[in-house]
């Protein structure tokens, strides 16, 4: 909205003082008068507006005078009852932490382990474009450089047990469950001894024995099938938490919301993590979708979401204990996420990202980069030193080096494994 407009509703309504007043007493949600004036500069949130305008309508308004009120889908009729007691507000909502709050809640090994899968993602994806450049690996190739905050705090409440589905933005999600470096490497560099045997490549990766199902090409495959993989996990009683990852780009699919649909029908015991790092290949999430607060797509269906800071792995952890412990112990059943993240490369490495600024990657990088979040907590509450950091890093570098310089010397496929796994053998089956 224009900032003249938002100054004017906010005056049409008495003010800062008085419409934040009416603001938490009809939603019940916490909001201060700094926040509602902010909304001149910046615009009025979407998580807001229903409200907002229910203020405008009881206050016999013309909301059509504000067009960009009203969210899609929402008329004035809906904002209104009969007895004026509609309820207008879900329980989605931004979860948000302090310093205070992660000082009690995260432990020393738990920090560490954090800081350590982070570091070897991070070291891994560099290696990986670096091959690429020269090279080395073909076809598509998404990093994650960035994103690292998601994956590290959501890992570091998981259990071996869980099952992780994810998009073609995958390398980081094969680390974190614990396949080897080499096997990587070898799989992306299209050797006989990569995790799929060189035929997956960089999209898809795949490594059932550590309950990581892929790596998929297709935009939004993955909810469907990782909703399908909840399912089998409720209907054997594995006692198992499906984590479904997926991006800002695939959440406007059509069969996201198929998934959504029968994951509460069922109350399947699955995460769904919306992994917004803004842009959908090229375009941002204001441009690509008419209501950009993400975490409130699954409500039509009952689904509860959350917003969460991506960027913050110790914050991901925080909020996400809670959560997994109801859909695992309280049958909560289905859950959405959406993780704000950002990714610091290109959408692929063929992207030459000229729909953002130099300044804008920058500065997420110098202010809210997850690797330096967690190596300042550990220093500031003695979990490690600046030697012990720096030893840790050197290590995990030259693993990183160890294992890329080795699947180099691996050899490639005979020529003859082109035909097989192309069926599945019945002499294979259980």
């Amino acid at each position: 909205m224009q900032n003249l407009e938002c100054s004017d509703i906010i005056k049409k309504l008495g003010g800062g003082k008085k419409l934040t007043a009416r603001l938490k007493k009809l939603t019940s949600e916490l909001i201060n008068e700094k926040t509602v004036y902010s909304w001149v500069r910046q615009g009025i949130p979407d998580r807001w507006k229903v409200a907002v305008a229910r203020c405008l309508l009881e206050d016999n308004h013309n909301i059509r005078d504000y067009n960009k009120l009203l969210l899609p889908g929402i008329s004035s009729e809906n904002l209104t009852s009969a007895n004026n007691s509609i309820q207008i507000f879900s329980e989605s909502k931004v979860l948000k932490t302090n310093d205070e709050n992660i000082d009690f809640s995260v432990d020393k090994e738990t920090c560490i382990k954090i800081y350590k899968l982070m570091m070897r993602i991070r070291r891994f994806e560099e290696k990986v474009g670096q091959l690429y450049s020269m090279g080395m690996i073909g076809g598509f190739c998404h990093l994650y450089i960035g994103q690292e905050g998601v994956i590290a705090g959501i890992e570091s409440i998981a259990n071996n047990k869980d099952c992780f589905i994810t998009g073609y933005r995958c390398h980081a999600h094969m680390v974190s469950r614990g396949e080897p470096l080499l096997n990587i490497f070898c799989e992306l560099l299209g050797k006989k001894d990569g995790s799929s045997k060189g035929k997956g490549g960089s999209m898809h990766l795949f490594r059932s024995e550590n309950n990581f199902y892929g790596g998929h090409g297709i935009v939004g495959a993955q909810v469907p099938l990782g909703t399908g993989i909840a399912f089998a996990n409720k209907y054997l009683k594995n006692n198992a938490i499906t984590f479904c990852f997926f991006g800002d780009g695939a959440v406007n699919q059509g069969q996201v919301y198929e998934a959504f649909n029968m994951a509460a029908l069922w109350n399947l015991p699955i995460i769904y993590i919306i992994e917004n790092n803004q842009y959908g290949m090229g375009t941002s999430v204001e441009r690509a979708s008419a209501m950009t607060e993400l975490f409130r797509r699954g409500e039509s269906f009952g689904i509860k979401g959350y917003e969460i800071d991506g960027m913050d792995p110790l914050a991901v952890n925080y909020h996400l204990k809670n959560i997994y412990n109801k859909v695992a112990k309280e049958n909560l059943g289905p859950v959405l996420i959406e993780a704000k993240t950002y990714r610091y490369r290109g959408h692929s490495m063929s992207d030459p990202g000229k729909y953002r600024t130099r300044q804008e990657i920058q500065e997420t990088r110098d202010n809210r980069d997850p690797i330096e979040r967690v190596r300042s907590f550990l220093l500031k509450n003695e979990f490690m030193n600046e030697i012990e950091v720096k030893n840790l890093d050197k290590k995990i570098k030259d693993e990183v080096l160890v294992a890329s310089d080795k699947a180099r010397e691996m050899p490639l496929p005979d020529e003859d494994t082109l035909y097989e796994d192309v069926y599945y053998s019945k002499d294979r089956l259980p």
